[in-house]
Parts: C-alpha cells; structure tokens; sequence
C-alpha cells in the first residue's frame, strides 16, 4: 500500500507538472484577454480623465499665421497607475480572473499547484508596470512565451501563471468568493463609484474646467498669473464663478459661467476687468 503522504506527493507532482503544459496551452487566450482588458480599461480611463482630469498644454509652436498647441485632459499618472493595478488585483483577488480573463475563460493559478493566496495575485499585480515596459507589454509578452510555465516577470515573483479554467478544478486552485459578493458587494461598489463618478461630474467638475483654462492661458485675460474662485451660483444646467486674478501689472475681477451641455460643461460666457496695482 501507497502511504498517504506519498500518494499526496505524487498527486502535487502530477499537478505542477500539467500547470506547465496548461500555462503555455492558455498563451493565445492570454493575449487575447490582455486585448479585451486593455479596450475595458481603456474605456475606463475616459471617463475617469474626462471626469477628475485637467487639460494641460503639452506642446506648442508658432508660426506667421499664430501658435498652434496640443492639449491633454488627464489626471496624474500615478492615479492611473493605481487605477490600474486595482483593475487587475481585485477581481482576481476575488474571482482568480480579470474581466478580459473571465470572457477567456481562464484562471490565474499557482505554478507548483498550491492554493492560490491572496498575497500571490497582490504581488502578480504590483509587478504589472515593469512587464508593460517599453511597450504594448512587449517585456511580459515577450517572458510568456519564452517561459517553460508561460510567466511574466509578476508571475515569477508570486509564484502563480494563467491556465483555462477547466484545468484548474482542484478546491483552492484559484480564488473564489462566495455568491454574497459576486452578486451584491462587487455590484454595489461598483454601482456607488458610478454614481460618485456622475456627482463629481455634475458639482465637482467646474473647477477642474476653470483651471484648465487657465492652465492654457484662456481664462478670461490670457495673461493671468494667479486666480482665485468664489462661491458658485448655480441654476439648472448652469453655474456661475465670481473670480479674482493677477496678472504682472493689474488685478482684475469678474465672472464665468458654464453652461451644461450633454455629458459635460463648456464655458458659455465670462468678463474681467483689470485695474493696475
């Protein structure tokens, strides 16, 4: 008779073994929900840089016929950075899957067979930035395929690779959360921060505008230094800002108002009138 500790070894060896050949079968899925998550997440930083962002200019020139710029709305990359990362560590931390790995079919797994921890895909994910390096995830794509367990460089650190989910049956294999969460605590944040998102775009937005204009040089007197707001004034579909500024020789007074168009506010209208100092 097998003793049980033995049968136990040879069941994990026969396990980590068949990860390495699941993990490169599962390769062209992974790309392919790589693909699908970059469209989700892409889609996803839209709104939030239409929404919480600032335009900046981020590059000019000039010519006979005037100066010609480009412009960005976007927040600061370490936010988006951290948005990234927690696209990918919660659901994974929760499901074992990334929305574009879930639409795949696929699971992340721990390489030797052991239980998937939560610390595994916290670390998988941390990693995340390096393997997108230089670009298009050309050093994580580039390690996936060259790997005997299909690892990115986050794989390698956590221990953990991608299979299909049918391959990864075993109790523990990936993570699981209960239906508690799939069908209600994931739903319900994820419903508050659409409404937080369309609140902030609707009262906090303003602001954000206003500065962007300034930071463009089309605040009212194109050559203000500094600025200030005062309390708003709204209405239905529209708000008006008292403001104060200075420029090198004057400070200057007046009004702005935006005006709600569609999914967003555009400056409808505004004066200043600047007395020198």
């Amino acid at each position: 008779m097998i003793p049980a500790t033995m049968a136990v070894a040879a069941a994990s060896g026969q396990t980590t073994s068949g990860r390495y050949v699941y993990a490169r079968e599962a390769r062209v899925a992974r790309s392919a929900a790589l693909v699908l998550d970059a469209i989700v997440f892409g889609f996803v930083t839209a709104v939030v840089n239409g929404v919480y962002g600032v335009t900046e200019i981020t590059s000019a020139s000039f010519s006979p016929s005037g100066s010609v710029m480009s412009t960005t709305t976007s927040v600061a990359w370490p936010w988006l950075t951290l948005l990234g990362l927690l696209y990918f560590t919660i659901p994974e931390a929760m499901f074992g899957a990334s929305l574009g790995k879930h639409w795949m079919h696929l699971k992340v797994v721990r390489l030797d067979g052991l239980p998937l921890g939560l610390g595994a895909v916290i670390i998988r994910n941390l990693l995340k930035p390096i393997d997108f390096l230089p670009l298009l995830y050309l050093v994580g794509g580039v390690l996936v395929l060259l790997t005997p367990g299909a690892q990115r460089l986050g794989d390698m650190a956590g221990g953990t690779t991608v299979v299909y989910q049918r391959r990864a049956p075993e109790a523990g294999a990936t993570r699981t959360s209960g239906r508690m969460a799939a069908r209600r605590v994931l739903p319900g944040v994820l419903l508050a921060a659409l409404l937080f998102t369309a609140l902030f775009d609707y009262f906090g937005r303003p602001p954000l505008l206003i500065d962007g204009l300034f930071k463009q040089d089309a605040l009212l007197a194109r050559d203000l230094r500094s600025y200030e707001l005062g309390a708003p004034t709204w209405g239905f579909g529209r708000v008006t800002y008292p403001i104060r500024g200075r420029t090198a020789t004057a400070v200057c007074s007046g009004s702005i108002h935006l005006q709600w168009q569609f999914l967003g506010w555009t400056e409808s209208s505004g004066s200043m009138t600047c007395d020198s100092s």
